[in-house]
């Protein structure tokens, strides 16, 4: 990596930095190319034997070409220059101007942590359906994806800092308004969403639940096997339904809505019993008729239920899936509470690098109740921490002018004031480069600060 000089936590431009891997990386990924390499010249000449040997050979040379590139000769690279971002790997060379970004994310998949950045085109081209839904979940809906962890030398706090701050200060020297910015987001977005009525939501997954119960009595009568991946899969595909559901409906709407869809996702394994019943009887529907076979084979099932016990125990659990996912009771948050970490008195729950920081009693904390959000920008907070854990958090009063801000207590820090969250310790103090996001309530109180660690 060129030397850069860091000044206020950001990097100064341009900025350039390549690939590199440990040391125990480096080992891991040679004794991976031997062992496919090693397995390509075991003599196994039955064709199953000859195919898996030549993958295990293209594996192995895959591997082996992806090590030379990022990890040997260090092509894999990343720019940031007063034009914009170019990333550079042996698959991709991409480059986004910073008034075409329109986003900027930290998230990880498989512990792997990433920086995703969104560009003006990539919102307008994107689908919403459940392909993309899944691809954003695993971080493919982004222009650029930043694996922090094939940059050892950069530092990722100061690295989205500088990503960030140069975009914002791009769009101010082009007369680019937040407002506009914000505006051009919702338009894109409202073109992208619509939201179905109840009606429609419950037809779909309907169908859903028929089609997907049909498809699994099929597969237990031909391959007399359990599939249960056929239902589980089905009922993904109702839940995705939910989660595109207008959040402002009635509250009793959504009760009514949560009933069902936990009804139509253990609907598939009754589905399943009748259709393989069905066509273990197909003599009977030439003879009698198909409504006659079919109140037939339901005689059956109900004379019998211990013949499909364990249908009905994943139809029990399906439909408390449905009905309950994604929901929280008060008596689980006072559980919970219980096994959370705490300090200074603050439940604090950390899901891998993302941390929330409860400012409100979390066996308390309504979810449902209307939420403001505020985002600050990186090097606007400071944050002393011990590694990963963190010891206090600093809020500029700005931010905070019109919060009640109850918990924080007011000081100066380099002749700017700030608020002070004291989670119990002290430390070496410095600038917070990544965005934090405070949760309020309709009071304007803050319930929780949301923040990142390396």
């Amino acid at each position: 990596m060129e030397e850069n000089q860091i000044k206020s936590g950001e990097y100064t431009l341009p900025f350039i930095v390549h690939s590199g891997y440990s040391f125990g990386m480096h080992v891991f990924l040679i004794i991976m190319i031997i062992v496919f390499v090693g397995i390509a010249f075991i003599p196994m000449n039955d064709l199953g034997g000859i195919l898996f040997r030549l993958l295990s050979l293209v594996l192995g040379l895959f591997i082996a070409y992806a090590w030379i590139y990022s990890g040997v000769m260090k092509k894999t690279r990343l720019e940031l220059t007063k034009q914009g971002i170019s990333f550079k790997t042996m698959f991709i060379s991409k480059k986004v101007n910073w008034t075409d970004i329109i986003d900027i994310q930290t998230f990880s998949t498989n512990d792997n942590p990433f920086i995703g950045i969104m560009s003006k085109e990539t919102i307008k081209k994107r689908k919403d359906n459940f392909m993309t839904s899944l691809s954003e979940s695993l971080g493919g809906g982004y222009t650029l994806s930043i694996p922090l962890k094939s940059f050892p030398k950069a530092e990722p706090e100061k690295l989205f800092a500088t990503i960030v701050l140069k975009s914002q200060e791009e769009y101010q020297e082009q007369d680019i308004e937040e407002e506009k910015i914000n505006e051009m987001f919702s338009e894109v977005k409202e073109e992208k969403v619509t939201y179905s009525n109840p009606v429609n939501i419950l037809l779909k997954a309907l169908i859903i639940s028929l089609i997907s119960g049909t498809i699994y009595g099929v597969v237990v009568y031909i391959l007399e096997v359990n599939l249960i991946i056929i239902p589980v899969l089905g009922m993904i595909g109702i839940l995705y339904l939910y989660l595109h559901f207008k959040p402002s409906q009635e509250k009793n709407i959504n009760i009514i809505i949560r009933f069902f869809l936990g009804l139509f996702c253990a609907l598939q394994f009754f589905v399943c019993i009748l259709v393989s019943s069905l066509m273990s009887n197909l003599t009977y529907i030439e003879s009698i008729g198909i409504w006659s076979t079919i109140s037939e084979c339901i005689a059956i099932i109900a004379k019998y239920p211990e013949d499909y016990m364990s249908y009905y125990l994943f139809a029990i659990g399906s439909f408390f899936i449905g009905a309950f996912f994604g929901c929280s009771f008060k008596i689980t948050r006072r559980i919970g509470k219980i096994f959370m970490h705490k300090q200074n008195g603050y439940c604090i729950k950390r899901e891998k690098r993302y941390v929330s920081i409860y400012l409100t009693d979390y066996a308390k904390y309504n979810e449902n109740e209307e939420k403001i959000a505020i985002r600050i920008n990186p090097n606007l907070c400071l944050i002393e921490k011990d590694k990963k854990n963190i010891l206090a958090f600093y809020i500029p009063q700005q931010v905070l002018n019109d919060v009640n801000v109850n918990g924080f207590e007011r000081i100066s820090s380099n002749e700017k004031m700030y608020y002070k969250l004291n989670l119990g310790g002290s430390g070496q103090q410095h600038l917070y480069g990544y965005t934090s996001t405070l949760i309020l309530n309709k009071d304007s109180q803050v319930e929780i600060i949301q923040l990142e660690t390396d």
